[in-house]
């Protein structure tokens, strides 16, 4: 917790201690602690299962693909924060490194496991499997084996390419002509009446085929889209929302929403998987490819997270008891465990969805590699997520409707949004009202530099804040240095921002800036400066702090301010004054929704004082806020001594520091 609310929270403790009734709620444990707990238990499972041995192959049937338990049970482990130093972690890297190539399932894994080891040693290996995958690939993907061996399917082809794109991001050498094979035939294979895709020709779309095909035609895509939208000189992309698998992946999209449970029993996910936890993480990785938070309405990480931890078994293992793949537990428990840890990962940054049709997402990496930039050059590493949100089909007519949506998008301390023609309109502007008053920070574009969502992104914010004007960002002011590693010229990429009490809660760029986002050269000339500015926007935005686990819950508050108090509550009286008396006017009441969760009893209700007002003596904690310099008269302040003399407390900060305050007060 923040060591200022600390602070104010110990003032309290002493009038609280004397107050009736005066007990913490005790919260049930929530979701995001259960999945803590559900990933440590699964992480002991498999240390148990390796018994000193640097492998998981435990029968004869994990040694028909030598290697391939081993890989997948190592990438869970990584994915979940084991490091490669970790003892065991050595020997199942050993173990794996005297595995040649010679199944796709092992040598895909395998791949995936030494890219995020990152150990030197593995470099040459990864470029070997690379290789071997180039040779053992047929027309139209692969097969279990080497060439000569059976016919494609596309399972085998989905660990193929997710091996290949790790590759592919690490630096190895790919044929791009291997990745435009793979998906020019998803796009010629998808089903055309339903949109999906079946394990090899003919036969009955399924779900993890489905998601499969899509996942193949998504990191095919991300590889080959680089440098293939035009960027001129100025940002703006000839080819701006151009991609020649957008109708495949929509209509897939739409496949795999209509057909995902609302919710997941055991029944319900064998019905719609087959292999519920194989399943789930193709969903997993279609939402994180995507960066879609919903799929068909429903959020599908929560939904997993509720189903994982009511099927994981005492030992900390999950299996299907019976059902090929998930009757495994080691490989159903590295199944689980990637969907968990993977799908937990801190969401930096979210990228809204907003009116009808598709402009708010004609660069489609561009948040995407942003975020991955972020990752690297402020937060050490530390893995960091982005996704996409969109409230469009979701009920927001009632104010409380419109909290709750706000609150989930809270989870995210950066929401940004861009567009050729509209800036967001209706519930989507609601949604961003209650976000950006709650603490939320908002960074948008105009894709491209577009004049028409320039007028229209203008006039939203003069509606949604009409005595917080947009202005020009000073040179002075601290987003150009924010991250305290990258110093960003001001007239480079010129930011307009609103200001809110002492942060600037909205930024917003009138140059296009996405482009060399979505372009991804991070070290070249004015791209260079887009991807620093952007980190910068994040580091001011943030303070640097990572987010918090995807599911950490944030209430809004829901009610009546004014709701009769009751007897023994402590209520907050603001003192009022000419020095600009109320410049942040939900800071009261936010700190007090806090401390209420400390189990306090305190009013919501921040009370407006006048220095002479007799009523001050009734509140026996009071704040003074303000920027300005003020004036009083020497038999204003009788009550306010009064009340300080007889045990009240006064608290009073300057807005931003403000020195002409300071000197009143």
């Amino acid at each position: 917790m923040n060591a200022r609310i600390m602070f104010v929270i110990a003032i309290l403790i002493g009038f609280a201690a004397a107050m009736p009734n005066s007990q913490a709620y005790q919260a049930p444990e929530k979701l995001v602690d259960k999945v803590r707990v559900s990933i440590d238990k699964g992480i002991q499972y498999l240390r148990d299962m390796e018994k000193g041995k640097g492998n998981w192959e435990l029968d004869a049937e994990s040694n028909i693909r030598k290697g391939g338990w081993t890989s997948l049970a190592m990438l869970s482990l990584l994915n979940c924060g084991v490091p490669p130093e970790d003892e065991m972690m050595k020997r199942g890297l050993e173990y794996l490194r005297g595995v040649p190539p010679s199944q796709t399932y092992t040598v895909g894994l395998q791949t995936m496991v030494y890219c995020l080891a990152k150990q030197p040693q593995d470099r040459d290996r990864i470029q070997r499997n690379v290789d071997w995958l180039k040779s053992a690939k047929l027309k139209d993907g692969w097969s279990y084996g080497e060439r000569a061996f059976g016919s494609a399917d596309n399972s085998n082809t989905q660990y193929a390419l997710l091996g290949l794109h790790e590759a592919f991001l690490a630096g190895a050498n790919v044929d791009r002509k291997i990745l435009e094979e793979v998906r020019s035939h998803f796009i010629k294979t998808q089903v055309p009446k339903d949109g999906g895709w079946t394990y090899r020709g003919g036969g009955l779309t399924t779900m993890t085929m489905t998601t499969a095909g899509l996942s193949n035609l998504l990191i095919t895509g991300a590889d080959l889209e680089v440098g293939k939208q035009k960027l001129r000189d100025d940002g703006v992309a000839e080819l701006c929302g151009i991609y020649e698998e957008n109708k495949a992946v929509a209509d897939a999209l739409r496949w795999v929403g209509n057909n995902f449970p609302a919710k997941l029993t055991v029944e319900r996910a064998r019905a719609a998987f087959q292999h519920p936890y194989y399943g789930l993480y193709g969903i997993e990785r279609v939402g994180r490819l995507t960066g879609n938070r919903f799929i068909g309405g429903h959020d599908w990480y929560r939904l997993g997270c509720e189903f994982f931890v009511d099927t994981q078994k005492a030992d900390g293992r999950w299996d299907g008891e019976g059902r090929q793949f998930d009757h495994w537990p080691v490989v159903a428990t590295s199944f689980s465990l990637l969907f968990l840890s993977k799908g937990r990962t801190p969401v930096l940054m979210t990228k809204l969805a907003y009116n009808r049709g598709d402009d708010w997402n004609n660069k489609r990496s561009d948040c995407k590699n942003l975020v991955a930039f972020v990752s690297k050059e402020l937060f050490k590493g530390q893995p960091m997520a982005w996704q996409i949100f969109d409230s469009r089909t979701k009920p927001a007519e009632q104010e409380d409707q419109v909290k709750e949506l706000a609150a989930e998008l809270l989870q995210s301390p950066v929401t940004y949004f861009n567009g050729h023609n509209r800036a967001p309109t209706g519930k989507e502007r609601d949604i961003l009202r209650e976000y950006l008053n709650n603490g939320g920070f908002v960074f948008a574009e105009a894709c491209c530099g577009r004049p028409e969502f320039d007028a229209d992104f203008r006039a939203m914010c003069k509606e949604m804040f009409p005595d917080n004007p947009l202005v020009l960002l000073p040179d002075s002011h601290a987003v150009w240095l924010a991250s305290g590693k990258f110093a960003v010229p001001p007239g480079e990429f010129p930011l307009w921002g609103i200001q809110q009490g002492c942060k600037t809660i909205l930024m917003y760029s009138p140059k296009a800036i996405s482009g060399y986002w979505e372009g991804n050269a991070t070290s070249i000339g004015r791209a260079a400066t887009a991807f620093q500015l952007g980190a910068n926007i994040i580091a001011y935005a943030t303070g640097l702090e990572a987010p918090k686990p995807r599911l950490t819950e944030v209430e809004i508050f829901k009610g009546d301010l004014k709701s009769t108090v009751r007897r023994g509550f402590l209520r907050v009286g603001q003192i009022k004054h000419e020095g600009d008396w109320q410049p942040a006017p939900l800071a009261m009441r936010n700190l007090m929704a806090d401390v209420r969760k400390s189990g306090l009893d305190v009013s919501l209700e921040t009370i407006p004082l006048p220095l002479a007002s007799d009523n001050i003596v009734d509140f026996r904690f009071l704040y003074m806020h303000g920027r300005s310099a003020f004036n009083f008269q020497k038999q204003q302040m009788n009550q306010l001594r009064f009340n300080l003399e007889t045990g009240g407390v006064l608290l009073a900060d300057a807005c931003c520091g403000a020195k002409s305050f300071d000197t009143s007060f």
